[in-house]
């Protein structure tokens, strides 16, 4: 089945920045009893349907199977052992992951679908639904402050940068982020450790209402602490950790070369007003 191409906007999301990053699914030899037990352990309204040896994709949703219901499946006295392939419809379109959202709106709305699947080199790796597009559109244009800006090196998971946007933060910061403010290595230590895998993700620190967006690039990981979760800081976070690396780049590598830790403190004027930029 053709794929929709990314042809992605630099100014919008792409698919990959909001899709739900994992795909619940079946194979064509699934039975009926099979899909009504993952709709309703997961607390779904359609699952996707992998042909194995094809890989296409199907989906069942409710609306089928209310279809097939009506359409006699009632009667049968052998309902749930029913092949899915006589419920499920496609194949359908698989999504490029770098295509941007307006696309998929657009798309979406064409057909009246409720979810699209994402893929990545025609591997399925997330779904889209009008959910996620309803908390993008939340997110993106929720107007969110810079408030804590920190470089670290992977290495040693030194603190090598630090700045404060102390005109953004007007409540009191809690545990773990008076740590970060402090600049303790111990729990910038933690945050490397134990969240650097999810780099590009947004999360929140316990206790803290505050989201924590992470970028990697070269062995440097940019942290930026802000009021609320978003994709335009996001954005501009990526952008200053690829900054960092190119004003930083003999520091960088001659720290690769010897394999030692960063030990410097490093000026973030010039990256900074990056996040100025309206």
């Amino acid at each position: 089945m053709n794929n929709i191409e990314s042809t992605s906007d630099v100014n919008l999301a792409s698919a990959k920045e909001i899709m739900t990053p994992y795909v619940i699914e079946l194979t064509t030899a699934a039975i009926f009893g099979d899909v009504i037990q993952i709709l309703d352990e997961n607390k779904i309204t359609a699952v996707f349907i992998r042909d194995l040896e094809t890989e296409d994709y199907y989906i069942v949703s409710q609306k089928d199977i209310i279809r097939f219901l009506n359409k006699g499946g009632l009667n049968r006295n052998n309902l749930s052992q029913t092949s899915v392939e006589e419920i499920m419809k496609g194949p359908i379109q698989k999504i490029d992951a770098e295509t941007s959202i307006d696309k998929i709106i657009r798309f979406m709305a064409k057909k009246n679908y409720k979810r699209v699947l994402i893929s990545d080199d025609n591997k399925a790796i997330g779904v889209i639904s009008t959910r996620d597009i309803m908390k993008w559109n939340d997110t993106y244009f929720k107007p969110a402050k810079p408030q804590i800006l920190l470089f670290t090196d992977n290495l040693s998971s030194n603190l090598i940068g630090k700045h404060v946007f102390q005109e953004n933060i007007e409540d009191e910061v809690q545990d773990q982020l008076i740590d970060i403010y402090g600049g303790a290595l111990s729990s910038i230590s933690i945050i490397t450790n134990e969240l650097i895998k999810k780099s590009g993700k947004m999360v929140h620190l316990e206790k803290d209402k505050r989201a924590v967006l992470f970028e990697s690039a070269e062995r440097i990981t940019g942290i930026l602490i802000s009021d609320y979760n978003s994709l335009d800081l996001r954005r501009k976070l990526r952008k200053a950790t690829n900054l960092f690396c190119e004003i930083y780049r003999d520091v960088i590598e001659h720290s690769i070369r010897n394999e030692t830790g960063i030990t410097i403190t490093c000026d973030l004027s010039k990256i900074v007003e990056l996040f100025l930029i309206l």
